[in-house]
């Protein structure tokens, strides 16, 4: 019974992590409006999943640590309510620096979900699992984008963007009340305040946790970019494709990454070959990558099955959390699952804005017929080749990797949650 209620307890966060998903990708969907409505240009409204991502980063190291001491349900009540007040708020704008300090409280309530439930996993289901349930965590996730392509244009076309936000900010107020009723209060610390320096110094100190990380954030960049940002636009303006047809098949690559993210960890940890799994992902997202940007005249249904299958490569993103979490004692879980999520959201932060630089840089003056300024796809696709370098680099750190597995797992542990 008791580790049934861990089950319902990472089920709920996970529910979360859900809910912060739709929220992450709502600037693509929405692109025509606030571009229209703000007149944005590319840096502008790159900054809006940039802003996201660093404000998602900050918290990760801090809350971390407050996961080794305090538990989730303080952290998780906080952050919902971070979500619901920047939605609103992001839903009420009358200029830029609106949008942008709405996007700033999301990306800071969205922060604790993903490494909320990871930590769950890792420290009180069975390690066999381990790979599999976090998999899952991802998927539920994802899941929530791949939804949110026809059911917020939908809503978009019958009730405007604002309320479609207000829409979003009552869901997160269910899953409040959800947090309430089933997360218990009480959970056991596992660290000292006087701990959190020594736990850093510990992590930075292992070159296996920093080379997963850095490999987290090569392959989950075409997602920040194409799924987040920037995917509708480059698939409307190459394949002169509606807004609500390129908005869904930009989250066929959310239907790969449920799928990858399912299949590639399970894999990777039964096998116990996380390097070479690694390595066959790296490759397959620098062909699949050069494929959709560089061959034309693919068909809808080629583009789908291409967006999938870069959505599937990028799964090996949890590989990566999982070979962080067995090079780190189970006292330090949460914080070294800050940590890496920390780097990985920085990294994509970072290329978000770079890809905004580069076509602002690159803009010729022209605007298109709604006012707004015009990138054409030759330009979208010269700063996308970034991202087949980054991949590039990915694969030759995954060389780095050793074939060492956690050896400090503390299995009697079920009383945490006793409540």
């Amino acid at each position: 019974m008791k580790q049934l209620k861990i089950y319902l307890i990472w089920a709920v966060i996970a529910l979360f992590y859900f809910y912060q998903y739709i929220l992450r990708v709502s600037p693509g969907v929405m692109v025509v409006e606030l571009k229209q409505i703000f007149h944005l240009t590319a840096q502008e409204f790159s900054s809006l999943g940039s802003i996201y991502l660093f404000a998602y980063s900050l918290l990760q190291i801090p809350l971390g640590f407050m996961l080794d001491r305090v538990g989730a349900k303080i952290v998780v009540l906080c952050s919902i309510l971070f979500c619901i007040a920047g939605t609103s708020l992001f839903s009420f704008a009358e200029n830029v620096w609106m949008l942008q300090l709405g996007r700033f409280l999301i990306g800071l309530g969205s922060a604790p979900a993903f490494i909320c439930a990871l930590k769950i996993v890792s420290d009180y289901l069975p390690e066999k699992l381990s790979g599999l349930l976090m998999g899952i965590t991802l998927a539920v996730g994802t899941f929530g984008a791949l939804l949110s392509g026809k059911f917020l244009v939908s809503i978009l076309d019958n009730y405007g963007w604002q309320n479609t936000l207000l829409i979003c900010a009552g869901f997160g107020g269910l899953i409040l009340m959800l947090v309430i009723a089933i997360i218990p209060s009480k959970t056991k610390s596992n660290l000292e305040t006087v701990q959190l320096k020594q736990g850093l110094i510990a992590i930075f100190k292992q070159k296996q946790i920093l080379i997963y990380a850095v490999i987290a954030i090569c392959v989950y960049t075409p997602l920040c970019v194409l799924a987040d940002l920037w995917g509708t636009a480059f698939l409307m303006e190459k394949y002169a494709l509606t807004r609500a047809n390129a908005a869904q098949l930009s989250l066929y690559l959310y239907g790969g990454l449920t799928i990858g993210s399912l299949i590639l960890p399970w894999l990777a940890m039964k096998s116990g070959l996380l390097k070479e799994v690694l390595q066959i992902c790296a490759m397959g997202l620098v062909l699949s990558l050069c494929a959709l940007l560089y061959v034309d005249d693919l068909s809808v249904f080629q583009l789908s099955l291409l967006l999938t299958l870069i959505g599937s490569f990028c799964g090996a993103e949890m590989i990566c959390f999982a070979g962080c979490v067995q090079h780190s004692p189970q006292s330090l879980s949460g914080l070294t699952l800050g940590v890496v999520n920390t780097l990985n959201m920085l990294g994509g932060a970072v290329i978000q804005q770079i890809i905004g630089w580069y076509l602002d840089f690159h803009w010729q003056g022209t605007y298109d017929v709604d006012g707004a300024r015009f990138y054409s796809a030759a330009d979208l696709t010269s700063a996308f080749s970034l991202l087949i370098i980054i991949i590039f680099v990915c694969g030759l750190l995954t060389c780095k990797l050793s074939k060492r597995r956690r050896n400090h797992i503390n299995e009697a542990h079920m009383h945490f949650y006793e409540n």
